[in-house]
C-alpha cells in the first residue's frame, strides 16, 4: 500500500497496527538501484510481535475478535482485522463476508458490492444475494436488487436481523411494482420479526394508501407514531389521507409536521406547495423551501417552484435568478423554459 503525509489512511493499515503493537522493531537501509533517480530510499523492517498482539494470534482468534468488534458496531477496527485475514487467505469466506458488512455499515456501497458479488458468484447462498441486493439499493439500482431478491428461495441462512432487512426492502420493491399482496406479506413478516419497528408500520400504512384503504392506513400510521413520534413518513401519509378527503387545512398541518421531523421530505414539501398555492401570504412556504434547499441545493424542481412563487409576488428579479438556476439543473424542462419567457417579458415590472 502506498501512502504519504497527505493521506489519513496510513494508521488504519495492518502494517501500522503491527508496528504500534510490536515488542521490537529493527530498521535497516538496503541498496536500491533506482534511489539516485527517484530520491527514494529502501528499508528492511523487522518486527517482533508482542505476545498477544494481532500478528501473534492465529486466524481463528483473529476472526473471533473481528466478529466481536462487528457485533459491537466497531466497524473500522473490524474492517482492519477482516482485511488482515483476507491478505493471509483471499478465499476466507467468513472474513470476506465480515469485510462486506463493515463496508455496507460504513456507507461504502461500491466496496461492499465487490465483496458480496464475489461471495454470491462463489457460493450462491441466499444471504449473499440479500447483502448484494442491499448494496444495489444503496446505489439506487432497484432493478438489480429486485432481480437478486427474487432468487432468494431458501431463507434458512438468514439470521433474524438480515431477514428483517430483506423482507422490509423486498416489500418496498414489490409495492413500487404494485404487487400489493406480496408486499403486504413481506411487511407482515418483517413486523413479526420486529414488532416495535415504526418503519414497518409506516410502510404498511403507505401500502394501504396505495390500495385506497384509508382508514386501515390511518391506523398503521398512528401505530408508527406511537413508536416513533418524529416519524416523518407517517405524518406525510396522514396528510395524504386528509387531502384525499378534502380536508386541506388538516392535510397542510400534517405535511408541516412531516417537514418539522425531516426537512428533506421532498414529497411533503411538494404537497404543501400545491395546497398553499391559493394562499395570498407565501412567507411560510418560502421559508420551508429555503430550508429544504439548504439540504438539497441542486433540486431543480423546487427551485422552479420557488421561482413561480416569487413571480406571483411580482419579485421578478429574484424569480429570474431562481428560474435560471432551475434551468441549469433541468435544461430540458419545458415548464422552466416557459417561465423564463414570461419573466423576460415582465422584467421591467414588479419588485426588484
Amino acid at each position: 500500500m502506498e501512502f504519504n503525509y497527505r493521506t489519513n489512511t496510513a494508521s488504519d493499515t495492518p502494517f501500522f497496527s503491527l508496528m504500534s503493537d510490536a515488542e521490537q522493531i529493527q530498521v535497516q537501509e538496503v541498496p536500491d538501484q533506482t534511489a539516485p533517480e527517484s530520491g527514494e530510499k529502501a528499508f528492511l523492517v523487522k518486527i517482533r510481535p508482542r505476545q498477544g498482539s494481532v500478528a501473534s494470534k492465529n486466524e481463528t482468534e483473529l476472526l473471533a475478535n473481528a466478529q466481536l468488534l462487528l457485533s459491537n458496531g466497531d466497524y473500522l477496527l473490524a474492517r482492519n482485522l477482516f482485511s488482515f485475514l483476507l491478505r493471509k487467505n483471499l478465499k476466507d469466506e467468513k472474513a470476506m463476508e465480515g469485510l462486506g458488512v463493515c463496508f455496507l455499515q460504513l456507507k461504502e456501497a461500491v466496496a461492499a458490492k465487490k465483496c458480496f458479488k464475489a461471495l454470491w458468484e462463489m457460493h450462491r447462498r441466499g444471504r449473499y444475494a440479500v447483502f448484494l441486493g442491499l448494496c444495489y439499493l444503496a446505489e439506487k439500482n432497484d432493478e438489480a436488487a429486485f432481480s437478486l431478491f427474487q432468487q432468494v428461495t431458501d431463507e434458512s441462512s438468514l439470521d433474524p436481523a438480515l431477514l428483517f432487512d430483506f423482507k422490509k426492502a423486498f416489500g418496498n420493491l414489490l409495492m413500487a411494482k404494485e404487487n400489493w399482496v406480496e408486499a403486504e406479506q413481506c411487511y407482515l413478516k418483517a413486523k413479526d420479526l420486529r414488532p416495535n419497528s415504526a418503519a414497518v408500520y409506516a410502510n404498511l400504512g403507505t401500502l394501504e394508501v396505495q390500495r385506497k384503504n384509508y382508514e386501515k392506513a390511518r391506523v398503521h400510521f398512528n401505530q408508527a407514531l406511537q413508536l416513533e413520534s418524529q416519524n416523518s413518513k407517517s405524518y406525510f401519509g396522514l396528510g395524504l389521507i386528509d387531502w384525499e378527503n378534502q380536508k386541506k387545512e388538516s392535510a397542510s398541518s400534517f405535511f408541516e409536521k412531516a417537514l418539522d421531523c425531516d426537512g428533506k421530505n421532498l414529497l411533503a414539501l411538494r404537497c404543501l406547495i400545491k395546497i398553499q398555492e391559493a394562499n395570498s401570504k407565501k412567507d411560510l412556504i418560502k421559508a420551508r423551501i429555503h430550508r429544504f434547499l439548504q439540504y438539497d441545493s441542486n433540486n431543480g424542481e423546487i427551485r422552479f417552484q420557488l421561482a413561480r412563487i416569487l413571480m406571483q409576488e411580482n419579485r421578478f428579479a429574484e424569480a429570474s435568478e431562481q428560474a435560471e438556476k432551475a434551468c441549469r439543473l433541468l435544461p430540458q424542462d419545458l415548464r422552466i423554459q416557459e417561465l423564463k419567457k414570461i419573466l423576460i417579458q415582465n422584467r421591467h415590472w414588479g419588485t426588484t
